[in-house]
């Protein structure tokens, strides 16, 4: 019962006029293999045009920025993973600071159906009370389990709106033969590259 408990913490840390209605599709992104994520024995195609930068560039690049709202927004979510002292990389589109990914890092899970439903569940709760002190409106778009023939990935993907600026986030906690990673995707467009992740992490 303590391993449980111990492992929902550890979870909760891991971290239009009205923008929160209505449904859109995901948007499909164009890949190539020059935008590419490598990291602790995985490699992960992303949209054509991002770049790994380091988290000073990232904070540069905010600076211009000029929706303060998200741009405090996305240095809270830096400074979290920076929190978590473990290995990380960021990933930005050359074009738009506000398309960024986090891959990460984290404790490594033996995921089934029923403690993944726990994880997608305190990990929306956490990020609903998170959107509350941010003031911004949040929407959890959908939170599901899947696997690959390597990997068992946790995913919620959901947006948060200000005024008439919204953003879409996916969250994915993979358990990998390699170890744990988590990813955030923070998107404007609408992608989030589950396509991708699957594929590539199958192909390990």
């Amino acid at each position: 019962m303590k391993k449980f408990l111990l492992f929902l913490v550890l979870i909760s840390l891991i971290g239009c006029d009205n923008p929160l209605s209505g449904k859109k599709k995901s948007k499909a992104a164009k890949f190539s293999k020059s935008s590419i994520i490598e990291f602790r024995e995985n490699t992960i195609l992303l949209a054509d045009g991002y770049s790994k930068t380091s988290p000073e560039e990232f904070k540069k690049r905010l600076d211009s920025l000029d929706k303060p709202k998200f741009k405090n927004i996305a240095l809270e979510e830096l400074q979290k993973i920076e929190d978590k002292k473990v290995e990380f990389q960021i990933f930005v589109d050359d074009k738009n600071v506000e398309n960024y990914v986090f891959i990460y890092e984290c404790i490594y899970y033996q995921l089934d159906e029923q403690r993944a439903a726990i994880v997608v569940d305190v990990l929306s709760k956490e990020l609903k009370d998170e959107s509350s002190k941010q003031e911004v409106k949040f929407k959890r778009i959908h939170g599901r389990f899947f696997f690959t023939p390597t990997s068992k990935i946790v995913k919620l993907k959901y947006l948060k709106a200000h005024k008439k600026n919204k953003k879409y986030e996916t969250e994915y906690i993979v358990a990998h033969k390699t170890g744990g990673i988590g990813l955030l995707v923070s998107n404007i467009a609408n992608v989030d590259f589950e396509k991708s992740i699957k594929r590539l992490l199958a192909a390990n």
